[in-house]
């Protein structure tokens, strides 16, 4: 690819991200006996993380070879035993689970305090899902990223403008956690609240190099590029905002100039980001609910009898599912398996035909019907298109990463969080929408969203060294996610034309397909790390699949 670069045109000194001195403890003797207490109490953690990583690997690889020997019963009966004999083992370590929790809950209080004596930047630590989505590494930064397309006399006047009403944002104390910086010590994520904000690193401006026009082309290398970069602060900052120094080839009189929006997914979900995109940035407020897939997690505050006895089944069923999670085999496809290597590779749609108008066609002629069954149809037959394109077998079914929001009140703050819990769907290859709906029935009604709400409370309890081997990713084959979509938006006086985004790899989860609609106009996007796939064009036969399935649904449906 050619040449990029990204610059500043406005010159700073040169800035110290460590702890300033005047936040060094000045007595040698205190800090040799907390450096001392602080090894005791972390080789304790160190050994309770590895008394829970031994009895999850334990649970994940327990077999019954006694049994088998013994006795000769049917597959099903087996796997019926196998849960109940998971299940009565999790009973008898509860009494050790819960006394890890005592331990883990004391030694986080000790290093807050030796945290907040030392750092007098502290404002909190994150909460559990934030600390979720702070487990990374190199090769799966938890990074969202949106592109949009937007009108512009210049790159630089644009920058000018949105640098200053970033300066508005600052005063405006909702939405202050955006401009905090992440920091880790002793296993523990906390925010840190610093005096000075530069905006300037915030900012930036992506310039590529002997080219004057930009194609789509040009903007997937760019989007692979920038996923490599750190955002800003050494990667404590939260947030970052290119601008393409070069405008986009374009048939409008009006120039055109790629946005990149950058968003540390420990700030919040996409709701809450395209909350904060409409009503900090845009020009002036916008309608950001159009539809969300997956369906939110119904939490009503006024609760029926009908209601209470719902949530009570749902609670005794929770063990049961912690049980199936544990023992549910990874996926076993092309497009999983691998370890991610970190380069990403893009590819959405770009046309502007109404697939949303689409959808609604199609569901309004059909009752039983809503858009996530609509959507998951179109997933399955686009991974069918790819498995048959790449000479795959493919198989019956394929684990789906879904995201479930819990639904709030409208209070009119704005509030940067993570209020989401986790599903997996078996999503059938290739099926015909009935199928894939009684797949979508059954998570709705399952107990695995509320089983896998309360799982990653613990992520506020335990140091990282232990929730890495909790929380990693490798039984799932994909993300799919919807963001809601705001109707246009003009930022710093210009339209955004287009609006797509992207979710961040876990673990071994190397593929994720997004769907948003924004100003009416449904669009898929994908990213997919290398290791995976070897260009985009892989990823445009599954998008292009879906689009085709959609009209096929319509068709048969509407037409």
């Amino acid at each position: 690819m050619k040449y990029l670069s990204v610059f500043l045109n406005h010159t700073m000194p040169a800035m110290s991200y460590g702890l300033s001195e005047d936040l060094v403890l000045s007595s040698h003797t205190r800090t040799s006996i907390e450096g001392a207490f602080v090894t005791k109490v972390a080789g304790f953690g160190a050994i309770s993380g590895v008394l829970v990583a031994v009895l999850i690997d334990y649970l994940f690889h327990f077999e019954y070879k006694v049994f088998k020997k013994k006795v000769k019963i049917k597959m099903e009966d087996r796997v019926w035993l196998q849960k109940f004999f998971i299940l009565i083992t999790l009973i008898l370590v509860m009494p050790f689970v819960l006394s890890l929790l005592l331990l883990a809950s004391f030694y986080k209080l000790i290093c807050s305090v030796i945290i907040k004596r030392k750092d007098k930047h502290f404002a909190g630590f994150l909460n559990s899902f934030d600390v979720f989505w702070s487990l990374e590494d190199d090769a799966t930064k938890s990074i969202i990223n949106v592109l949009g397309v937007i009108e512009s006399k210049s790159s630089q006047d644009l920058v000018d403008h949105i640098r200053e009403k970033l300066q508005n944002v600052i005063q405006n104390s909702d939405a202050e956690k955006i401009f905090y910086r992440r920091n880790e010590e002793f296993g523990f994520y906390y925010w840190r609240k610093c005096c000075y904000i530069d905006i300037n690193q915030y900012v930036r401006i992506v310039d590529v190099s002997n080219s004057t026009e930009l194609n789509v082309s040009d903007l997937e290398e760019i989007m692979t590029e920038i996923a490599y970069q750190p955002l800003p602060f050494n990667d404590e900052g939260l947030f970052q905002i290119l601008i393409t120094n070069q405008k986009l080839k374009s048939d409008n009189k009006n120039d055109e100039y790629g946005v990149i929006f950058r968003i540390h997914h420990a700030v919040g979900d996409g709701v809450a980001l395209i909350e904060f995109l409409c009503e900090s940035l845009a020009d002036k407020e916008n309608e950001s609910n159009v539809f969300c897939m997956p369906d939110a997690y119904k939490s009503n505050s006024k609760k029926t009898p009908s209601d209470l006895m719902e949530m009570i089944m749902k609670l005794c069923k929770m063990p049961v599912c912690l049980v199936n999670g544990i023992l549910r085999v990874p996926d076993r496809t092309s497009l999983h398996g691998p370890t991610l290597i970190g380069k990403k590779l893009f590819k959405w749609t770009d046309s502007d035909e109404n697939l949303f108008d689409l959808v609604k066609d199609i569901k309004k002629h059909s009752e039983d019907l809503n858009f996530s069954d609509i959507l998951a149809t179109s997933l399955s037959c686009g991974l069918r298109d790819y498995f048959i394109k790449e000479i795959d077998p493919a198989p019956n079914t394929v684990a789906v990463i879904l995201p479930v929001r819990f639904q709030q009140k409208k209070t009119g703050v704005l509030k940067l969080e993570n209020n989401f819990t986790v599903s997996i769907l078996d999503l059938p290859i290739g099926s015909d929408i009935g199928d894939v709906r009684r797949s979508c029935n059954g998570l709705r009604e399952s107990a695995d969203p509320l089983t896998n709400f309360y799982f990653l409370k613990i992520c506020s309890i335990f140091p990282k060294e232990i929730l890495f081997h909790i929380f990693n990713s490798n039984q799932a084959t994909m993300v799919f996610s919807n963001m809601p979509g705001p109707k246009v938006l003009s930022i710093c006086g210009g339209v955004m034309k287009s609006l797509v985004f992207f979710i961040p790899n876990k673990g071994n989860t190397g593929l994720g397909i997004t769907a948003l609609c924004y100003n009416g106009v449904l669009r898929f996007g994908a990213m997919a790390d290398s290791a995976l796939v070897s260009s985009s064009d892989e990823l445009a036969t599954i998008l292009n699949g879906m689009v085709k399935e959609i009209k096929r649904l319509h068709k048969e449906y509407v037409s």
